[in-house]
């Protein structure tokens, strides 16, 4: 289904992102939905669709239950399931919904809490517990074979990943809900802070973390009576090729990831080319995960990352802005809500709400959110009206 200027997100809301806010899933969820719908300029009584995220600290399912505990009635109801890619999955379902007629303005929210804190060392599937004698399943332990594999294909070193969280870092300076706070950060401290798994150290990975994001999307032919600066979301892509990491297809094709057909699918979708982008939002759970993105959605070729981020400055002065916010690596993951970090900071952007990290004379953005061990992915090309 095309989305494309049928959709789009009319307001945004997040909470203070804290290692532990003593908060419960329902009251960091409500609070950055209420955020949304204020920022909307919208009442309760306008929502009449909801889609939740599946946190990863519990089992409890949140669409029905949040709704209820905040007196939404919608006409449209759904919870979304696919790891780090829900975020941007859930906004493409949210836009997909409203195309269809089957809601006005629906309610898109994750939230999560500290991952460390909450989640059980088990493996939760049959899979994970037959391969895991033979395969560690830690997220740390497999983007780190992924980082090395493209490390000697294409010689990407440790300074050209560093430098991706330092640019990063430098975002998040400037930004007053960033873990880190005004914490600098040099190539120098990334490759002497402490090696988890070779090859990253422990600045080129997340810092989990309490917080919620909540976004308000409404039909597209009402954006403008809601919003002043409506975002509209005018092409979603999605794939997902494996669940198992050896099962895994970049593992024997050069490290392509299945981001890459899920960019074409979106930029096919929203008529651009990468060539009119002017800020990214791109998941960052490992350094790595930004260099992959870089190549897979065609802002150079393959095996070419490293060097581009080497080359580029990703900071939001810089000419290729990259997470802008500063991303899961300095603003926090909250669990599986945690793609929507940087969806909401392109968001912010293209909505001219940036503060002292805005981008003049923004069109259009990209984000990508990514799932599993590379598994699903969603890439969404948005537009500021």
């Amino acid at each position: 289904m095309s989305i494309r200027g049928k959709a789009a997100i009319t307001g945004f809301g997040e909470t203070e992102f804290q290692k532990n806010s003593g908060k419960n899933i329902f009251q960091l969820a409500s609070e950055a939905s209420v955020k949304a719908i204020k920022d909307a300029q919208l009442s309760l009584s306008d929502i009449d669709g909801i889609i939740t995220l599946s946190p990863l600290s519990t089992s409890a399912r949140l669409n029905n239950i949040l709704a209820n505990y905040m007196g939404i009635k919608p006409t449209y109801s759904d919870e979304v399931s696919v790891y780090g890619a829900s975020g941007g999955y859930a906004l493409k379902q949210a836009a997909e919904a409203i195309a269809s007629g089957a809601a006005k303005n629906v309610l898109v929210v994750g939230a999560d809490q500290n991952f460390l804190y909450h989640h059980s060392s088990e493996p939760h599937y049959l899979s994970e517990a037959y391969q895991k004698p033979f395969l560690d399943m830690s997220a740390t332990t497999s983007y780190a074979m992924v980082a090395n594999l493209h490390q000697h294909l294409y010689g990407t070193n440790s300074e050209q990943r560093a430098k991706v969280a330092v640019d990063q870092r430098y975002n998040a300076n400037h930004n007053e809900n960033s873990l880190f706070g005004k914490k600098q950060l040099t190539i120098d401290d990334v490759l002497q802070s402490p090696l988890l798994s070779t090859p990253f150290h422990l600045f080129e990975v997340v810092s989990p973390c309490d917080g919620a994001i909540a976004f308000i999307v409404s039909r597209g032919d009402a954006a403008h009576s809601i919003s002043k600066t409506p975002v509209f979301i005018d092409g979603a892509g999605f794939y997902s090729t494996h669940f198992m990491l050896s099962d895994a297809e970049l593992l024997t094709n050069g490290v392509v990831t299945p981001i890459k057909k899920a960019a074409e699918i979106a930029f096919e979708m929203a008529r651009i080319t990468t060539d009119q982008i002017g800020v990214c939002g791109f998941y960052d759970c490992y350094t790595i995960a930004v260099i992959l993105t870089i190549e897979d959605m065609g802002f150079c070729k393959k095996g070419e990352g490293g060097r581009f981020v080497q080359e580029h400055d990703l900071t939001f002065k810089g000419d290729f802005p990259v997470n802008t916010s500063g991303g899961q690596l300095s603003v926090g993951q909250p669990g599986d809500a945690g793609g929507m970090v940087n969806v909401v900071e392109v968001v912010r952007q293209l909505m001219g709400k940036a503060g002292d990290r805005q981008i003049n004379d923004l069109e259009y953005g990209v984000t990508n959110t990514n799932g599993g061990l590379f598994s699903n992915e969603c890439t969404l090309v948005l537009r500021r009206a």
